[in-house]
């Protein structure tokens, strides 16, 4: 029947209607029953006994929040089954708040790699994501929440019955991010000042140019001279601790001991010390603890309980990266994750850590250097390459070209911030830089704005209008290059994405055989982070090597089975999304 004689008859169309409803009903139940057996129907923890032997210290991972597949915001369910599971297969073991304030007050030795695991915002869909890989793992966390969230009807916030389940099954304690997640002190990129807002009502954060949270200082006026007097400002936020023990204890029957002030670094730090002061003793009337930084991912003996540093994971971060950090802040050695071993038995690498998967490498640099990875087998002097760079916009991947690993000599082809850059180094001599060349500018919008801006600032500050420069892309903004590179005895021909095409002269003093990729943090000055990284992953996909006559040399690409495979499960993958985010 035609659309026509179907709107002509309502019997029909009520029918479709019906239909519809049901095929809707289904699905909502479906999914429902999925997210009823994965947050409630869970196995009670099993309680294991371990030597504790460690008198040093822990460390503190922190995630935002849990996706389902890749996001700009929060670390995909795949990747936090990575970051866990290799760090369970290293001994490293979860701890509760009680094992803390154990070790601090006590003097109680922790697990041997001791490891507390916290997820922030209370978000429901990091529970959701989370559940089954703790299970997995016997691994306990604590869920951090806004009191005032727990009494909206918003889903995405995880509500008092879900919360005293999640605790019940032994997987989950109980954390607090505060009341609320206000902001004050705010201004517009023209000086504006925009008042109190409350997130919910802040639809573009790119809008704002300075802010402060709700507990960080005086609500000043549009001078930044400060519009309430000091027993005013002792007052609202006494207050504001109030509401939240409040709420607290009367849906959960507590507060909960572990607190973490948003946002981190600024108590014991650039708060005023009258906004301080208040602060100080209201959370160390109501908290047993306090992770007040974001600094690091370890946590030593001599660390104060109301100090408490956490690792914060970016979700661009590779699986790598997390364990560089870690190794960084603690010394530790720990161990990387290598993949595919039988790929890896090609390259040597090089003060750094790569993971070999499939047919992407992920070269991990260590803190505030270069990291390498070089072929090992050796090339003829003319060849083709073909590949992909997908590592984040700001930093350095490169290419490396007639490399001489005895004489450290080479060409260097880097993508840095956008740019490529040809250098060269001769045998015994320092790097020159040879040619530059800028790449169209890479559109990006407010999905990828992940500025942290809230920092310390005066009125002055606030009339100099943007502090983001506009040519200045985000950290964690990504782009795919395709790369293809001839090289000759006497030159290399690089294209890139058919938007560049350039020869380079070879200086015939560089003459190696081998290739090489690198990776390296891009050092800059921001006002608008707290800090920058200096660990950085450089990702490379789809390696074609081809000699003159068009035979393979080497390659990690797909065969035509694995794309179909991969393309087949991208396309499922993107379905379940949507139903996801739908429903």
């Amino acid at each position: 029947m035609s659309e026509k004689n179907i709107v002509l008859n309502p019997a029909k169309k009520n029918r479709r209607k019906v239909i519809r409803s049901i095929i809707q009903l289904i699905i909502v139940v479906f999914l429902a029953v999925i997210l009823f057996r994965v947050v409630f129907l869970t196995e009670k923890k099993v309680e294991e006994t371990v030597p504790l032997e460690n008198k040093d210290g822990f460390i503190a991972l922190s995630y935002f929040g849990v996706s389902r597949g890749e996001s700009p915001k929060y670390v995909s369910k795949e990747n936090l089954k990575k970051q866990l599971a290799l760090l369970e297969s290293q001994g490293y073991q979860t701890i509760t708040q009680q094992d803390v304030l154990d070790f601090y007050q006590k003097n109680k030795p922790l697990p041997e790699k001791a490891l507390y695991l916290s997820f922030e915002d209370g978000r429901t869909d990091s529970s959701i994501f989370a559940q089954n890989i703790m299970e997995d793992l016997n691994y306990n966390a604590t869920m951090f929440t806004y009191a005032n969230k727990m009494d909206t009807r918003d889903n995405k916030f995880l509500k008092p019955e879900d919360l005293l389940l999640m605790e019940e099954s032994g997987y989950w304690e109980l954390g607090s991010n505060g009341y609320r997640l206000t902001y004050i002190n705010i201004y517009n990129d023209k000086g504006q000042s925009l008042g109190v807002i409350d997130e919910n009502n802040v639809s573009n954060k790119t809008t704002i140019e300075y802010y402060n949270h709700y507990l960080m200082d005086f609500v000043r006026n549009q001078y930044m001279i400060p519009s309430e007097t000091r027993q005013e400002m002792e007052k609202r936020i006494q207050k504001d601790y109030k509401l939240m023990n409040d709420i607290y204890e009367e849906e959960l029957g507590e507060v909960p001991k572990a607190y973490a002030i948003m946002h981190a670094n600024s108590l014991y730090n650039s708060m005023d010390p009258l906004v301080e002061s208040t602060n100080d003793k209201q959370i160390k009337d109501m908290f047993s603890m306090h992770f007040n930084l974001e600094r690091g991912a370890y946590n030593d003996a001599d660390a104060d309980l109301y100090n408490l540093s956490r690792l914060q994971v970016s979700p661009y971060w590779s699986t790598n990266h997390v364990m560089m950090k870690i190794r960084q802040a603690s010394k530790q050695n720990v161990e990387f994750e290598v993949g595919d071993h039988e790929r890896a038995k090609e390259w040597s690498v090089i003060n750094s850590a790569a993971e070999f998967e499939e047919n992407e490498i992920t070269i991990t640099s260590a803190p505030s250097s270069e990291g390498r990875i070089l072929l090992k087998e050796e090339l003829p002097e003319q060849y083709n390459i073909n590949f992909a760079f997908k590592g984040n916009v700001v930093g350095q991947q490169s290419i490396y070209l007639n490399y001489d690993e005895k004489n450290n000599s080479y060409i260097r082809i880097a993508l840095i911030d956008n740019e490529i850059v040809v250098s060269e180094k001769l045998p015994g001599a320092g790097v020159v830089e040879k040619e530059r060349f800028p790449l169209n500018e890479i559109q990006w919008n407010e999905e990828e704005y992940a500025f942290n801006k809230a920092t310390v600032y005066d009125y002055q500050d606030t009339q100099k209008g943007s502090r983001i420069d506009e040519e200045e892309y985000p950290r964690n903004l990504t782009k795919t290059r395709e790369f293809n590179i001839a090289v000759n005895k006497d030159k290399i021909k690089i294209d890139i994405d058919k938007e560049l095409s350039k020869t380079i002269q070879v200086n015939p003093d560089i003459q190696g055989s081998q290739i090489g990729f690198g990776a390296l943090f891009s050092k800059k000055e921001t006002s608008h982070e707290q800090y920058a990284d200096d660990i950085y992953d450089t990702i490379i996909e789809n390696i074609l090597i081809t000699d003159v006559n068009d035979h393979t040399l080497f390659t990690n690409q797909y065969t035509n089975f694995d794309k179909v495979k991969h393309k087949t499960m991208t396309l499922f993958n993107n379905v379940v999304d949507f139903f996801i985010e739908t429903f």
